[in-house]
């Protein structure tokens, strides 16, 4: 007999949580009319943020179907990045010693003054990036989104509240129409009312998808224009 997925308490929108988060901090980084200590600030409240994406993805997704093995490759991969690295070494630094590498200059542009921020080679960041930190900053956000698009993507009805509510999806969590009702707090067999056989499943799935809930992530991707989403199954099978 198949087992049907039991979900942990921790689910995938601590995830959204968190990079929301650091996307918050890194919009205002962008606002060049910031004094320059409060752009140190923000700084290193996003290289925080951006840094435990990672944490936070391991700790949601650890009880979830293979994924011992399906984050190492991802995981080596931001390894691989000079500057996914870069910003894992100084989140280290910044969170133990403290003093980010940062070079400051000033330009007026249409009456305004405005910071441009770079970063300054020091004893311990003999290797820096170049180029302006803001971007550099969201090069590297979207690092970890392009990651998290591809957990969202292979993970499908474990973490998207979309997916859950497709004949696809209730077959990847070996789920029955009655265990999703059950899961929304519904009696089982709630909207198994007379309808004609190629529409029922389709009709059910569409009623309870009314009482699901909100997908939160995907705006981030289509923010940064990370890709589309893969299509999900129809419903259109019973």
């Amino acid at each position: 007999m198949t087992t049907k997925f039991e979900f942990p308490g921790r689910g995938f929108h601590v995830v959204a949580d968190k990079v929301a988060e650091a996307d918050f901090f890194l919009q205002q980084m962008k606002d060049k009319s910031r004094s320059v200590e409060e752009f140190r600030f923000l700084f290193s409240a996003f290289v925080s943020a951006a840094r435990s994406v990672t944490f936070v993805l391991q700790a949601v997704m650890s009880a979830y179907p293979d994924f011992k093995t399906w984050y190492p490759p991802r995981q080596q991969r931001l390894k691989d990045s000079r500057l996914a690295r870069f910003f894992i070494d100084l989140r280290n630094h910044l969170q133990k010693v403290g003093g980010a590498p940062l070079f400051h200059s000033g330009f007026r542009r249409d009456g305004k003054f405005e910071w441009l921020t770079e970063f300054i080679p020091r004893p311990e960041f003999k290797d820096v990036p170049p180029g302006d930190v803001v971007s550099l900053s969201e090069a590297y956000f979207r690092l970890l989104l392009e990651m998290l698009r591809e957990c969202y993507l292979d993970y499908g009805a474990y973490i998207d509240p979309r997916t859950i509510f497709t004949v696809e999806g209730l077959s990847q969590l070996r789920w029955s129409v009655e265990d999703l009702e059950e899961s929304l707090g519904f009696t089982r067999g709630w909207t198994d009312v007379p309808l004609p056989k190629g529409e029922k499943i389709s009709a059910r799935l569409e009623l309870l998808s009314r009482h699901g809930g909100d997908e939160l992530i995907d705006a981030f991707f289509e923010k940064y224009e990370i890709g589309n989403r893969r299509e999900i199954g129809s419903n259109d099978a019973d």
